[in-house]
């Protein structure tokens, strides 16, 4: 042995590198010998999806890359709990008017043989204690010198890995390297083709560990991937061997829904508490009841409901039973992110904050400084969004269908109410009155806001559209005073068809329509012109023998009449 590592050193001596980095690349050559180089790990990012099965999570880690090869260090070595074994590295410093370094490997016997000093056997210390005992000894031949002991890579050795997993088998890993290294290699693919991306149905959160001395330890790694806590995830020792059961949620499962970061169905483990079930589902979100969540209890025969406030920390500890169901309700007073917009006419249009069910329409407007000189507070409307769940095509049809039936609206009727109803379902306009409340200052028109309302200040046009059945239909300039016949005029006069006597005014900002003479035109506001309707010959014979019957039918009552009155009088 002594000989094969003063060949070593040669070797690397004449070569130019270390004896680590020669044994670093010994080991990658074995790995890759074996099929399982691999790149480096990141932990997942947390998601809202739905947790399904353990080899679908797996599946998912590995198709982004994240659980391929964990890093070689997760974290600086502890001195005082690391143990030295056959295979770990060190470098041993003499730090004297002539400064010597070694690097050397604790051979199977457990000691490290020092050229021009002789054996400190270490095997077996922990890395603190290996260090006090190399500067204790050393010094006594190196006087004069500062002496160091360092760990320059850790031992390498075998794992067995069994079960349900896609290549089992003996898996060469470091004193460093944790449960979910040995888990990765033997779920690496088969081979170079092997591209399916198959994965067999394992549990991740009943992994056995099994120790060289018999005992067994449970390891839950869904645990480590959804917190990344390393107590989930022990460090491997020389002689473990791993098991990989079946997924199996027959047996039993918990489960988690409401408000939580990644609601699911969770393999149940025995000995699962509160805080095992928020740790898999990656939390509360910051919207969660904590004081009023729910836990349906399975007695055998039915669920036993029970209200726990997360607040108390004993709580977290409380054990859960097997099928238990935990609800996490909404605290609706926590959600802040309510708001409205405010568009057109105001000095600083854009999305404004509000209270639930509280803020005026007076306040926002204030927020957005105010309207500009060229608003038009009589066109100004607020939208409010439709009902997600309702199809506008379905209310019509249902609305048209009971005023039909119920005889509120006769045949002529149906088009202009399904029209009616069509625009009013699409706009969902508020009923608010800009001029009363900001002219007038009349307070009973401050409506109160609700979130996704839309403000819309509308811009003064100065003018008045009018169409129809006029001889130069469009925009007529606003003349305070004017009214219907004199817009008329300045379009043009009436076409030869056109039904002076039903000239409708439609207000701009409502799109609601008035009879001539009942409203005041403002800027900005329709007029619209009627075309006489033409009745076919059909419908005036119809019309005259209605009359003609309607006549005939009475002419009879009044001769059945007389004759009543006649008879009555000659007896």
């Amino acid at each position: 042995m002594k000989r094969l590592l003063a060949f070593v050193f040669a070797y690397c001596a004449c070569t130019g590198i270390s004896s680590a980095q020669f044994l670093s690349q010994q080991q990658q050559q074995g790995l890759s010998g074996q099929n399982q180089s691999a790149q480096s790990m990141q932990m997942p990012s947390l998601t809202n999806s739905m947790f399904t099965t353990s080899a679908d999570f797996f599946k998912n880690l590995q198709a982004q890359g994240m659980l391929v090869q964990p890093p070689p260090y997760d974290r600086r070595v502890d001195s005082t709990s690391y143990v030295l074994g056959p295979g770990d590295i060190v470098n041993i410093g003499i730090w004297g008017a002539t400064p010597i370094s070694y690097n050397l490997s604790v051979n199977p016997e457990g000691s490290v043989i020092v050229p021009s000093f002789g054996v400190l056997n270490v095997g077996g210390m922990t890395l603190a204690a290996a260090k006090a005992y190399a500067r204790k000894d050393l010094s006594s031949q190196f006087r004069n010198s500062s002496i160091t002991f360092t760990l320059i890579y850790p031992r390498s050795f075998y794992v067995m890995v069994t079960g349900v997993v896609r290549r089992p088998g003996r898996y060469v890993v470091t004193s460093f390297d944790r449960v979910d290294r040995a888990f990765t290699l033997a779920n690496l693919p088969l081979d170079n083709m092997d591209t399916s991306h198959v994965y067999p149905n394992f549990s991740l959160r009943r992994v056995e560990l099994i120790h060289r001395d018999g005992t067994v330890q449970n390891v839950d790694l869904l645990k480590f991937y959804m917190t990344g806590n390393l107590s989930d995830d022990p460090h491997l020792r020389e002689g473990d061997a791993i098991i990989i059961p079946k997924e199996n949620f027959a047996a039993g499962s918990i489960s988690i829904s409401g408000a939580v970061k990644m609601p699911g169905n969770y393999e149940y483990v025995p000995g699962d508490k509160i805080n095992d079930l928020l740790e898999l589902c990656a939390g509360l979100t910051g919207l969660a009841d904590t004081s009023h969540v729910r836990i349906l209890s399975w007695n055998g025969k039915h669920y036993e409901s029970t209200i726990i406030n997360l607040n108390d920390s004993t709580v977290l500890d409380q054990p859960l039973s097997v099928n238990s169901r935990v609800i996490v309700p909404t605290d609706r007073s926590r959600i802040n992110n309510y708001f409205v917009w405010v568009t057109g006419e105001v000095e600083s249009p854009g999305i404004y904050p509000i209270s639930r069910d509280s803020t005026k329409l007076s306040t926002v407007i204030d927020l957005a400084g105010g309207f500009t000189k060229w608003a038009s507070l009589a066109n100004s409307v607020i939208l409010r969004s439709k009902p997600g769940r309702i199809s506008p095509e379905a209310v019509l049809y249902d609305t048209l269908s009971y005023l039909y039936k119920a005889g509120g609206v006769s045949t002529e009727q149906v088009p202009y109410v399904a029209d009616e109803l069509m625009m009013r379902l699409n706009r969902e306009q508020v009923s608010a009155n800009f001029v009363k409340l900001f002219v007038d200052k009349d307070e009973r028109y401050d409506c109160t806001l609700r979130s996704g309302d839309s403000i819309y200040v509308a811009r003064n046009q100065y003018s008045v559209y009018i169409f129809g059945q006029v001889k130069d239909p469009g925009f007529v300039n606003y003349h305070a005073g004017w009214n219907y016949e004199d817009y008329v005029k300045a379009a043009g006069g009436y076409t030869g068809f056109a039904e002076s006597g039903k000239v409708k005014i439609i207000k701009g900002g409502t799109l609601q329509w008035y009879e001539d003479g009942t409203a005041t035109i403002e800027p900005g506001d329709f007029v619209f012109v009627p075309k006489v309707t033409i009745k076919p010959q059909l419908y005036n014979w119809n019309l005259f023998k209605d009359i003609v019957a309607t006549v005939g039918a009475v002419a009879s009552i009044a001769t059945t009449v007389l004759l009543v009155i006649r008879t009555t009088q000659g007896k």
